[in-house]
């Protein structure tokens, strides 16, 4: 079978990122290639993180390792010019290039029924905008692994090894089709593994509302993660993710050091049940300081109401939707299916791929 018409394949279909995923981080030793300056006699951090019982201090994008009085190179954490590269502004519409010099609009609106295809690979493409897909698995547990099978998937090469993504029309909440994502257990060494779909076709930087409407049927397991909002430029790819914890109440994560989690509290707190659909609203605004907004509702009742950072940076652009079993890490497999998502920067917005036209902002300076 052929690629969907008028989409490059590159390594990644149209937008390139390689993505570290689920695998083991590496050990807190730096960039074996980091050997820029120190910063400047007198100059302020922009900021100070600790993990793993040590502490760093950005000053832009480079990131140093405190020790004592002494600030040794890390590692560059992100590509200052990564914007300009990789991003036209024309008439006040804001374009990702791809690979195959062609420019994709991008913005703040993005929806799928993941109606009229045959199969999974056909939603990858500019007519329905997902860009690319993972399936992080016992078979396929590196990045060089998943990404040829991704590269098989796409060009009609190939079938699934043990992880699938299919469009389902047995089970569905609206329409014809739904999302069916199975999950294999992580194998020994493999902190998670994943059946996701992503889109890099969306745009929200410092101050945006970022609105996410989605239906979830969990028909097995306990997926950790179901939706994530990342930036991809910034390593390791930091952004606010929808949780579920071993009580199977959804809660949010920053992944960004200190990692602050959003839970449930009170009476309105609800597990999320099996084997029916669930209907999961999220709001963010977006701010790295202590001023933003991450807001939860379940079937329409809010479990969720928190005010805290929502972005690792304020010069961030969470630019990757991921959504399907994002992370799971539970030692039993897990099944799930995702309908009509939707994002937008007000609530009850939507909008297909088309709609990424809709006019987005550069990240702030």
């Amino acid at each position: 079978m052929s690629m969907p018409r008028g989409w490059s394949i590159g390594a990644t279909a149209v937008l390139t990122v390689i993505v570290t995923a689920c695998l083991p981080r590496r050990a807190p030793a730096g960039d074996a290639a980091a050997s820029f300056p120190p910063p400047p006699p007198g100059a302020k951090p922009d900021l100070e993180l600790t993990e793993g019982g040590e502490t760093y201090r950005l000053y832009g994008p480079r990131a140093y390792l405190v020790k004592g009085e002494a600030l040794i190179p890390f590692k560059q954490i992100y590509d200052p010019d990564f914007f300009e590269k990789n991003y036209a502004v024309e008439g006040g519409k804001i374009s990702r290039r791809g690979d195959d010099g062609r420019l994709y609009p991008v913005g703040r609106r993005f929806a799928s029924g993941f109606e009229g295809v045959e199969g999974v690979r056909e939603l990858v493409g500019p007519t329905h905008g997902w860009t690319s897909l993972t399936l992080q698995s016992p078979k396929a547990p590196t990045v060089a692994d998943y990404v040829q099978l991704r590269k098989r998937l796409l060009n009609g090469q190939g079938d699934f090894l043990d992880n699938r993504l299919e469009v389902d029309r047995t089970v569905v909440y609206g329409g014809k089709a739904a999302l069916r994502a199975y999950c294999m257990p992580p194998s020994r060494g493999m902190i998670c593994a994943k059946a996701s779909i992503d889109t890099e076709l969306i745009h929200f930087v410092r101050g945006d509302d970022f609105w996410f409407s989605g239906w979830y049927r969990i028909e097995e397991g306990r997926p950790f993660t179901l939706m994530d909002l990342e930036s991809t430029w910034i390593d390791e790819h930091p952004g606010m993710r929808i949780c579920l914890d071993d009580d199977r109440r959804l809660y949010f994560e920053l992944k960004w050091p200190p990692k602050p989690k959003y839970r449930q509290t009170g009476p309105e707190a609800a597990s999320f049940p099996l084997k029916q659909w669930v209907h999961v609203e999220a709001h963010f605004k977006l701010s790295e300081n202590s001023d933003g907004v991450a807001q939860l509702w379940q079937d329409g009742r809010k479990t969720i109401d928190a005010r805290g950072q929502t972005l690792p940076l304020p010069v961030a652009i969470y630019n990757s939707l991921e959504i399907g079993i994002s992370a799971h890490v539970a030692d039993q497999p897990a099944v799930v299916h995702v309908d009509d998502v939707a994002v937008s920067d007000q609530r009850g917005g939507s909008g297909g791929p088309d709609a990424g036209k809709t006019p987005g902002r550069a990240p702030a300076r």
